[in-house]
């Protein structure tokens, strides 16, 4: 078992080094790279233009659809997950996630749920076991938007109630953060929301207008 200060011994040019490769994995683009495979076409000409596996799957079918969605998470899992074998503490292992989330988030455009679930089962399969509870629930209502929503809203409380610990909890706060604000900020191009009813359809239906 590693004992507690083995994470600090890992050190900051490690974890930059694992966070910047988790940023690079983040940013390539495994939705348009999967439908150009698959269809010869652009993933921004079909469906609703996201670049996430939702519209993958509505575009060219659940199966790719599952493909891009577990390569998304893999891409943040993956080099979290090796942060963790090579010797990182928790805080480290959420920077590396987070990096990997951002990654996707600013040069891919999407809104990096999908990466995020692997960084969150990077950072904590427990949580993730009881998060999971939510959102295949949701899910299985066709209510995805809504599931992701409330799943990553109740991941911080999660971690506190299953490790009553607020440092370690601070990583899936900060995940969660980066995810509704990609949400909160719309597609490229989409202005700042300009009412209430906008942000909230931003905010819970993960959709850019009214």
């Amino acid at each position: 078992m590693r004992r507690a200060g083995d994470g600090r011994r890992f050190g900051a040019l490690r974890a930059l080094a694992f966070a910047g490769l988790a940023c690079a994995a983040g940013s390539i683009p495994t939705g348009r790279l999967v439908t150009r495979a698959l269809t010869g076409r652009r993933l921004e000409d079909l469906g609703d233009g996201k670049a996430g596996s939702s519209n993958v799957a509505h575009s060219v079918g659940w199966r790719a659809g599952a493909v891009v969605l577990a390569l998304d998470a893999l891409k943040a899992y993956a080099p979290a997950a090796a942060a963790r074998l090579a010797g990182a503490g928790d805080g480290a292992v959420a920077a590396v996630g987070i990096s990997a989330v951002e990654g996707h988030i600013v040069f891919v455009k999407g809104r990096g749920a999908a990466s995020a679930l692997g960084a969150a089962f990077a950072m904590d399969p427990a949580m993730m076991a009881v998060g999971c509870i939510p959102l295949v629930g949701g899910s299985l209502l066709r209510r995805h938007a809504q599931a992701v929503a409330v799943t990553a809203l109740a991941l911080p409380f999660i971690s506190l109630a299953l490790h009553r610990s607020p440092r370690r909890a601070l990583g899936p706060l900060v995940l969660v953060t980066a995810l509704f604000a990609a949400r909160l900020a719309g597609s490229g191009g989409a202005p700042f929301p300009s009412s209430r009813t906008v942000l909230w359809n931003r905010f819970w239906l993960d959709r850019d207008e009214r």
